[in-house]
């Protein structure tokens, strides 16, 4: 049996910087590196594919490019992706593309921009501890605590950091397929069944409105789940994804993570 050849992305940023949180945490890689990586699929002679077709007759040529979050400069990506006759497809959150926020992105920004930021409370946010803590809570809840932990009351965003409901419709019509990653990006495993059930209908329903598809794939925020989250999702797609570990569950599909060092590894 083949196993997929899956990619996992979340940024693409113009150059490398060695202090940007992205780079540090592995979750951004260079316009330089995504090219490269492009270029080596057209020199394979390998085929991208949507997530949705990987229960679908896959050969060792399949490659499927998945970017997680719908960040704005993912719209360049995609651009470049299109300009080649490939294709992929996009993870967006619905909170966080109408409310152009998100708890662990505005506490790396500040990280990034304050200079009274402790350096234990920024190791703390690189090595994944506060991380843990963060992508459990409500943006209402983290604005709490950040103001009472660290006397920030202000968001950091600057500019649009997510993708518009008006680019995941054009992008979808051009060919881009959308996927489920929850409404909130908080971990699945965190949730209730019902809890789980109302944020994956949730999304589905959103999606619906910018995608012909009636099913969508899933993936897990964070890569976070257990048997249990995966049986109630189960319910809602037969493609599930992870991150670049292997699963508890059989049904989960890793993905490769493709970070700077690429252009060493290859």
């Amino acid at each position: 049996m083949i196993s997929p050849r899956i990619y996992m992305l979340h940024r693409v940023l113009p150059v490398y910087d060695a202090d940007n949180y992205y780079f540090k945490r592995r979750t951004a890689i260079s316009w330089e590196t995504f090219i490269y990586l492009l270029d080596t699929i057209q020199a394979h002679g390998w085929s991208t594919r949507p997530a949705s077709e990987l229960n679908q007759n896959i050969t060792e040529d399949c490659v499927f490019i998945t970017f997680d979050d719908g960040y704005a400069d993912t719209a360049k990506a995609l651009d470049e992706i299109l300009s080649r006759n490939m294709t992929a497809t996009v993870f967006p959150v619905k909170d966080f593309t109408l409310s152009g926020f998100s708890p662990i992105d505005d506490m790396a920004q500040h990280l990034m921009n304050s200079t009274g930021v402790t350096s234990a409370v920024q190791d703390s946010l690189l090595d994944g501890r506060l991380k843990k803590l963060l992508r459990r809570l409500t943006p209402q809840r983290y604005r709490q605590l950040r103001k009472r932990w660290f006397g920030i009351e202000q968001d950091e965003f600057c500019e649009p950091l997510f993708m518009s409901e008006s680019q995941l419709l054009q992008y979808s019509d051009r060919g881009i397929q959308l996927g489920i990653h929850g409404t909130s990006h908080r971990v699945f495993n965190a949730l209730t069944t019902d809890g789980l059930k109302h944020e994956l209908s949730q999304a589905h329903n959103w999606l619906s409105r910018f995608s012909a598809s009636t099913t969508f794939p899933i993936c897990f925020p964070h890569g976070a789940h257990n048997e249990q989250v995966v049986e109630t999702c189960w319910g809602y797609s037969k493609i599930l994804l992870g991150v670049d570990t292997e699963s508890i569950c059989s049904n989960v599909l890793r993905r490769q993570w493709i970070t700077e060092e690429l252009r060493d590894e290859t």
